[in-house]
């Protein structure tokens, strides 16, 4: 082969797989803040009632936090300013309108400009028809969001912990959880284990127990008992006479649901201190391991006095998910 007829034959190559976008298209990472939401729609709808909605249905104020934080911090962008950079945002939302459509449709589609976004479609006929379908669908809209960032967060902090992880020993089984950088383990002991990251104006901690007794089923009741239980016994004030327990004068949210084949029931209030002066909010969750059927019960709390907490308690929730059954 001449070296003519090889370089033509280099170029017709990369010209085909150029035109392959299929084979060298990647995605770029996400971009924006944790806890962030790109709204594209004008401001006509962003002060109407479509604005309206989703700032009370998609964003409302947290009311298991101590101080009031929105459950997402909303960025309005205007349909024509929304490119470049806007285009990679980790969550949208997008409205649209058009008079042909009957019914309002909400749809979701995950890696749509980049890796692990999350974009939420929302189109009716006019203005009214959005409202009604982010009234009707704002709890699906923020839950899909909760759970994009909690996944992402849970992929960051397992990469982040390498190969580390703390391992809780409960008879015949064991169980794990990512150990991140920064993170510390303050006890660890037959079928209980907690791990903390402290730095001087934070404290952030994960509780993992495992019940020394059969639990066929266990509902808000058993888990607020379970997770008071866990609480008073083992997180002490500064002075030794102190400890955690339920704050009982604000309410707690209480929620089932099912995760890889499994049945969990999730908790969230704020804890404060028995003869202190400290606090902050705690999410709890339990599952039935359907191998002992024991309980096991998962509880992250946060104690940040000076800082907002939304994105705190995020991060724990993140690290909670990482537990799972060793494989030995």
């Amino acid at each position: 082969m001449s070296r003519t007829v090889f370089l033509l034959f280099l170029m017709m190559a990369f010209i085909a797989s150029c035109g392959d976008s299929s084979l060298t298209r990647t995605l770029p990472n996400v971009t924006g803040t944790t806890g962030e939401v790109l709204v594209v729609m004008d401001k006509i709808m962003w002060d109407g009632s479509p604005g309206k909605a989703v700032r009370e249905q998609v964003s409302p104020p947290l009311f298991t936090l101590p101080q009031p934080e929105p459950a997402f911090t909303l960025l309005p962008v205007n349909p024509s300013g929304f490119r470049d950079i806007y285009v990679s945002h980790r969550n949208i939302i997008q409205v649209t309108t058009d008079p042909a459509i009957q019914q309002p449709v909400v749809t979701y589609t995950r890696n749509r400009w980049a890796e692990t976004q999350l974009v939420v479609n929302i189109s009716g006929a006019d203005t009214a028809s959005l409202a009604s379908a982010v009234r009707e669908n704002g709890d699906a809209i923020r839950r899909s969001i909760n759970d994009a960032e909690r996944e992402r967060l849970t992929s960051w902090l397992t990469n982040s912990a390498g190969k580390e992880r703390s391992i809780l020993n409960a008879g015949e089984t064991s169980w794990e959880m990512a150990l991140p950088t920064g993170w510390k383990s303050d006890f660890n002991r037959e079928g209980i284990m907690m791990i903390s990251l402290e730095t001087p104006s934070t404290t952030q901690s994960v509780i993992v127990s495992v019940t020394d007794r059969n639990n066929p089923r266990i509902g808000c009741i058993e888990l607020a008992d379970l997770t008071q239980k866990r609480m008073s016994d083992e997180v002490r004030g500064p002075d030794g006479g102190s400890f955690m327990v339920i704050e009982q004068k604000m309410p707690v949210s209480c929620r089932s649901f099912r995760r890889y084949e499994t049945d969990y029931i999730e908790m969230r209030g704020l804890w404060t201190l028995e003869g202190g002066f400290m606090g902050g909010p705690f999410i709890s969750y339990a599952f039935i391991d359907s191998a002992t059927t024991r309980a096991v019960v998962v509880t992250g709390f946060v104690y940040a006095p000076k800082e907002e907490k939304r994105e705190l308690l995020r991060q724990v929730e993140a690290l909670m998910y990482t537990v799972r059954k060793r494989q030995e």
